[in-house]
């Protein structure tokens, strides 16, 4: 068996996904719906795989770790986006909610003490009438 192909230079890869400054980079559409199912925005997402090279368990690191100030890092990485734009959803604060303003109080949390999550313990951390 034969390729004819064989000896033909490879094509270059740069030259055929060029996109203008500020464009949408082309991700994976099921790495994106797998971020977006973890609760993250596309724009975040997007800034993500792009920051990890497409890699999906990369970009979801990344964007834990880059959580306490997901707009900045997100910016630092495509600075066309103003950061007033940055997550920003059309719409979003404009119409009330049906039940109100949504209002949270934590009042417990789970903690792991262990080496990983195959081996140590979990332990909860309730709050009860004011009480930790």
């Amino acid at each position: 068996m034969e390729d004819a192909a064989l000896n033909d230079p490879v094509p270059a890869a740069a030259a055929a996904t060029t996109a203008a400054p500020g464009a949408p980079a082309a991700v994976d559409p099921e790495s994106m719906m797998m971020l977006n199912s973890m609760g993250f925005s596309e724009l975040h997402a997007t800034a993500a795989l792009k920051s990890c090279n497409g890699d999906v368990e990369r970009a979801a690191d990344w964007l834990f770790s880059h959580a306490d100030d997901l707009n900045g890092a997100v910016a630092s990485i495509n600075p066309v986006v103003s950061n007033a734009s940055v997550g920003a959803v059309p719409g979003a604060g404009t119409v009330p909610g049906l039940d109100g303003i949504g209002r949270y109080e934590l009042f417990g949390v789970v903690s792991h003490m262990g080496g990983n999550t195959a081996c140590g313990h979990y332990v909860a951390h309730v709050k009860t009438d004011g009480q930790w």
